[in-house]
């Protein structure tokens, strides 16, 4: 009987102890198996990136935040961050001068497809053709540069788009409609510049509608713009400035100059708009709203980070249309040097900027746009960037957020040839027009030769 008890209490415990044995074996392989990849993740050979961009003290310090963020990530890749606001261009080239470019860098649209013909850059497509979750599917229409077929240059490390911002205070005093926010309302540009002709106030308070206005001591101009921007409302008027099958610039297209005209128009014509003369007394953008020297802001959407944090009671609007309503991409390229010793690990980080979760504090400033489409579709990814204040305005996910997704057009800078040779050209000549002293068509004219020999043709 003892016996008997004995050995079934025996059985019982040996039970017990390979139950046990199995439970403990069990959690093991998995505590083992995460071990083992934090050790196999810490134990790599260490990598060092250079990785360089230039921005506001504001985008410096969200750069910080995203580089100490990707690092957390993977242990052994260390960031070296160089911040450049000053001649970037400059540094960059004495850079790949000395055999030492960055690994990973932003660059200017412009230079960007020069300097990938010249080989100093990585060719991305096979990273964008093999990764599964940063790949031209997953990302928004116009994101990725092209040089060459299948040469891929960069892709957008953000989007950014125009649109017609506002002081909205001052339209209520003027008993001003405010600007539409969906494209199917776009105002025509009689419209916009009716609405600029009431909010343009004299020293007297009389409007650009008066017989009485003083064009000589405007106080509260309805509108204003940079004149880089110069080309702005050409898609608008279904045209470009390079011509459809690519072999010249498309200057002498009738619908190309009134684009131009019209904004020119805004200063000399109407008196709606300072000249660049005029312009060096204003205060930034932001300012200028805020201080009621303006009414309204042609600009990119990059300015409602600044709108957002004078307190402005800012909104936003569709750009007005000509033939139809349009606005214009001009994001910068994230780039990958040629030299790069880690291409792999260089596109862990590459792709670590390109998505948006990543730098989210610079999408919901209202800095950047994101590049992943998701971020235009999903409503709970929509609400981490685009419903945030105060850098997001009522009336921004129609007026820029599905503007640009939808009746978006790249910027020509994006692919034209000798672009900066013909830049060089074209911009004294257009000063001539911001001056007042030629039309916009007599400009053109005069540099038409020059730009024609100059033109090397576009990229993909």
């Amino acid at each position: 009987m003892n016996r008997t008890r004995s050995g079934l209490s025996f059985m019982l415990l040996l039970c017990a102890i390979l139950m046990l044995a199995g439970c403990s074996e069990s959690g093991s392989d998995s505590t083992d198996a995460d071990l083992h990849d934090k050790s196999a993740e810490w134990n790599k050979d260490k990598v060092v990136l250079t990785y360089a961009s230039w921005g506001s003290p504001n985008e410096k310090q969200a750069k910080e935040r995203m580089i100490e963020k990707f690092m957390e990530r993977y242990p052994w890749i260390t960031i070296q961050y160089m911040y450049e606001p000053g001649d970037y261009t400059t540094k960059l080239t004495t850079m790949y001068a000395s055999n030492n470019a960055p690994d990973v860098f932003m660059m200017y649209k412009h230079t960007a497809l020069q300097w990938a013909e010249q080989g100093k850059f990585y060719n991305l497509k096979s990273f964008l053709d093999e990764d599964a979750e940063i790949n031209e599917e997953t990302l928004i229409p116009n994101a990725v540069m092209y040089w060459d077929e299948g040469k891929v240059a960069g892709v957008k490390v953000a989007e950014e788009a125009f649109a017609l911002y506002y002081n909205a205070d001052l339209f209520l005093e003027a008993g001003v409609e405010l600007p539409p926010a969906k494209s199917e309302n776009a105002w025509s540009w009689e419209q916009f510049l009716e609405a600029a002709k009431k909010l343009t106030l004299d020293r007297n308070g009389q409007n650009a509608l008066s017989s009485e206005f003083d064009a000589a001591h405007i106080v509260q101009f309805g509108v204003r713009f940079n004149t880089w921007m110069w080309h702005l409302m050409v898609p608008s008027n279904n045209t470009s400035v390079i011509t459809p099958d690519g072999s010249r610039m498309n200057l002498d297209d009738p619908a190309v100059i009134d684009a131009v005209q019209k904004l020119a128009d805004l200063i000399y014509v109407h008196h709606v708009s300072p000249s660049p003369v005029q312009e060096k007394n204003l205060p930034q953008p932001a300012l200028a709203l805020q201080s009621r020297k303006i009414a309204m802001d042609l600009d990119g959407q990059w300015v409602q980070l600044d709108l957002g944090a004078a307190g402005v009671n800012f909104g936003v609007g569709v750009l007005p249309k000509l033939k139809s309503s349009k606005t214009v991409q001009f994001g910068e390229p994230l780039v990958m040097s040629a030299t790069t010793k880690h291409p792999k690990e260089a596109w862990l980080f590459y792709k670590w900027q390109l998505d948006s979760e990543n730098s989210i504090d610079l999408h919901a400033s209202g800095l950047w746009m994101p590049l992943l489409k998701d971020y235009y579709e999903k409503p709970e990814l929509i609400a981490r960037w685009a419903d945030v204040k105060p850098g997001h305005p009522s009336g921004y996910q129609d007026a820029v957020m599905r503007q640009t997704i939808e009746n978006g057009v790249n910027s020509y800078d994006f692919y034209l040839k000798n672009n900066e040779y013909i830049t060089a050209i074209l911009n004294p000549a257009l000063d001539q027009v911001w001056l007042g002293k030629k039309s916009v068509k007599e400009a053109f004219e005069s540099v038409d030769e020059k730009i024609d020999a100059t033109f090397k043709g576009t990229y993909p």
